[in-house]
């Protein structure tokens, strides 16, 4: 949030178009799809209008209206600025991997409500070529709802795996490639012969009973025997083959592949008749225009897409720290007005954050921090510990009156 205080009533939260749809609340555009539009018994008196076409409601001629995921007692819009920031998380689900210092990456600072593919995408390009493999990256909704060419493609182009959460308007069933007898679902390609009750299946979320989920997993783990999955590398002008659950090894038995007949049983069958058109056996070629915004390395909604995009914890974690846990960011934590100004006092602020997260992680470990090794301090001695004795002394043993009645 910017210094400055709002000198309007009933401010108009005019967002980027190019993004989620807003929430239903008074200070909503009546049209999405107009968000800079005038509106009758807003912004009085009447605000200025800056070089983007958005309002200025401050003093402070940068900052601009925005909406923000409610918490610490926070309203749902505010005026200021949006913080773009990239943590580090684990490389995969599951046990046996080491804890993740969640230190700052990159940041970037941008008007609050402005497009978020455009002002994200340079934290990812400030990252260079410092990760390793695997190249994930992790986002919520707001960067895969914007246009494709605004951030997923050129985030593929940078050499990353996307996970993303879907929208529900983004969800639903769309026509696949031209002449190749398939379909899209949830940003996953399937052929034709997929069978009608695993076109439509709820996705997974953390509040549902077990019984539910385990439930919906098994229709999931049943639909992805039909998936089209990746048959090899991405190529550098972006194409990447996919081949069909009947090309072997098959994952279903096909009628109109006769090698993939020779499956065991147990392999799930398509009721497609011999002769008829259908995609199983087909190996797809497809370029980055064919849904970026929602591929992904599994099926979304499964239990395995549930344990990797949660991942995205980590940043959770990182702006509790900023906020409250190791620092108190919040109105008037930065005094003065201008993005320059409030771009620098984040970045100083963020270093500043990375420094305690690394020390408190070398103070568990009981190793020297980045700091002590700068200045060459020693390495801490390793004392071993004290292991105490569990015995009961004989004035302190229990009385049979205190364990309860004998013989």
């Amino acid at each position: 949030m910017t210094w400055a205080r709002v000198r309007h009533r009933k401010p108009l939260v005019d967002t980027d178009p190019d993004s989620p749809p807003p929430p239903d609340h008074p200070l909503a555009p009546p049209d999405p799809t107009h968000p800079h539009a005038r509106r009758q018994g807003h912004h009085l008196p009447d605000a200025s209008v800056g070089a983007d076409g958005r309002y200025i409601y401050t003093i402070d001629i940068d900052a601009r209206m925005g909406w923000r995921s409610s918490e610490f007692e926070e309203t749902i819009f505010f005026c200021g600025y949006d913080l773009h920031v990239i943590t580090d998380v684990l490389s995969g689900p599951g046990p046996g991997r080491g804890p993740v210092v969640l230190v700052d990456r990159s940041m970037n600072l941008s008007p609050a409500g402005s497009h978020k593919g455009n002002c994200g995408l340079p934290a990812v390009e400030a990252l260079g070529d410092r990760i390793g493999k695997p190249r994930q990256l992790i986002a919520d909704r707001a960067y895969n709802y914007v246009t494709n060419d605004t951030f997923a493609i050129p985030v593929w182009r940078l050499g990353y795996i996307t996970i993303y959460d879907l929208h529900p308007v983004q969800r639903g069933t769309h026509p696949g490639p031209g002449g190749s007898d398939t379909i899209w679902i949830d940003g996953v390609l399937y052929p034709t012969s997929l069978p009608e009750g695993l076109h439509d299946i709820e996705p997974i979320e953390a509040k549902m009973d077990v019984g539910v989920r385990a439930r919906l997993e098994r229709q999931h783990q049943a639909r992805q025997a039909y998936a089209f999955v990746l048959h090899g590398a991405r190529r550098p002008d972006g194409s990447r083959r996919y081949r069909g659950p009947a090309v072997p090894p098959a994952r279903v038995r096909c009628p109109n592949n006769p090698i993939s007949m020779r499956e065991p049983q147990s392999v799930p069958t398509t009721s497609r008749t011999p002769g008829t058109a259908c995609g199983c056996g087909r190996t797809v070629t497809l370029t980055d225009s064919d849904y970026p915004d929602m591929r992904m390395p599994f099926q979304h909604g499964t239990l395995a897409w549930e344990a990797s995009y949660h991942r995205r914890v980590g940043i959770e974690s990182v702006f509790a720290d900023l906020k409250r846990n190791r620092m108190t960011w919040h109105r008037g934590f930065f005094r003065g007005f201008g993005i320059r100004r409030y771009t620098l006092l984040a970045g100083f602020t963020l270093a500043a954050l990375n420094l305690l997260i690394l020390h408190d992680a070398a103070t568990r470990r009981g190793t020297l921090d980045c700091w002590g090794r700068f200045l060459g301090e020693p390495e801490p001695e390793h004392r071993p510990r004290r292991h105490r004795s569990r015995f009961t002394s004989a004035r302190h043993a229990a009385t049979p009156a205190v364990t309860g009645p004998g013989r």
